[in-house]
């Protein structure tokens, strides 16, 4: 009986130990990915954008899922300080860090699309909720 319990418990720790993750790092892996993948697609709707509307929906599009991501961003950002050093991260972590890294400098070079159809009403505007949505991330 002592031995069914000790296997019993063992299978338990074994279950609890997968349904909560591999590794230390897992939300900040996810946290990175879902960066990458919605700015990815954001320059690409820029790229395909062919108006003043296209650009402004892409805009909107964006500041809409980066504000969702904003407060899961700020508390990897408290929960893992040593990130910030880029030392002794495990590699997916590593990777996925300069996989964003790359992202952001991707968006920045996007803004010259944006920058085409500044004076339209809509962009102006969706600049403007952008603009405000990034003074909100470094709060």
């Amino acid at each position: 009986m002592k031995k069914l319990a000790g296997v019993l418990m063992g299978l338990m720790v074994v279950t609890v130990l997968f349904a909560c993750g591999q590794g230390k790092y897992d939300d900040a892996v996810k946290v990175n990915e879902d960066f990458i993948k919605m700015t990815e697609k954001y320059i690409n709707d820029l790229d395909n954008a062919h108006s003043g509307a296209d650009v402004a929906r892409a805009m909107n599009d964006y500041t809409e899922k980066f504000e969702e991501l904003i407060p899961k961003m700020n508390e990897i950002h408290k929960k893992y300080p040593e990130m910030m050093a880029d030392k002794d991260l495990p590699e997916k972590l590593k990777e996925t860090n300069e996989k964003a890294r790359q992202a952001g400098v991707k968006l920045a070079s996007s803004f010259m699309k944006v920058m085409k159809y500044m004076t339209d009403p809509e962009v102006m505007e969706a600049h403007k909720k952008f603009a405000r949505t990034m003074q909100e991330m470094n709060k």
